[in-house]
């Protein structure tokens, strides 16, 4: 099961911006916060701890949210919902919806005939005859790949760095 860090690297990745890169955090929560209707949630901290793994539990708002901004179906944000491609299909075209709820109470002899027909139709319309599921990378990121970070001084070396400063060094 993919953690919702790796999700939202996942889904980022499938984004870059202008430079190439995914998004930035601060980016990502202008986003968020230009959504219409939108009132709160989406900071550019939190977005951070989620992507990063130290938060796993946004609120629904904030999972709707950046799942609009990225153009994925919100539950694929939530646990145990890893097919993003299937969830796609079921976001955008109703009438997927309405051919899952007749597969219930099949049997499982039944389901491998409705999969061989389905599999022989994709092949005629010439369609791959199996549909991958995505390759979502398991790792977290942090939303800040590349980007040069600044080390915090110590108390001891503010100060001296201070001194420094005053004496002209």
């Amino acid at each position: 099961m993919l953690t919702l860090a790796a999700k939202l690297a996942y889904l980022l990745r499938r984004r870059p911006g202008p430079d190439g890169e995914p998004p930035s955090n601060r980016s990502l929560s202008a986003a968020i916060q230009a959504l219409p209707g939108h009132s709160r949630g989406g900071s550019h901290a939190a977005l951070a701890d989620l992507r990063s793994g130290k938060k796993d539990n946004p609120t629904l708002t904030t999972i709707t949210a950046v799942a609009a901004v990225l153009d994925a179906p919100p539950p694929f944000l939530l646990p145990g919902w890893d097919d993003i491609a299937a969830l796609t299909v079921l976001q955008h075209t109703p009438r997927a919806l309405d051919i899952v709820r007749h597969l219930d109470g099949l049997d499982l002899a039944d389901l491998d005939s409705l999969l061989r027909q389905l599999q022989d139709r994709r092949e005629q319309l010439g369609l791959p005859h199996t549909v991958p599921a995505d390759e979502i990378d398991t790792e977290s990121d942090s939303g800040d790949t590349g980007r040069r970070y600044r080390r915090r001084r110590s108390s001891e070396e503010a100060a001296q760095y201070a001194a420094d400063s005053l004496e002209g060094l």
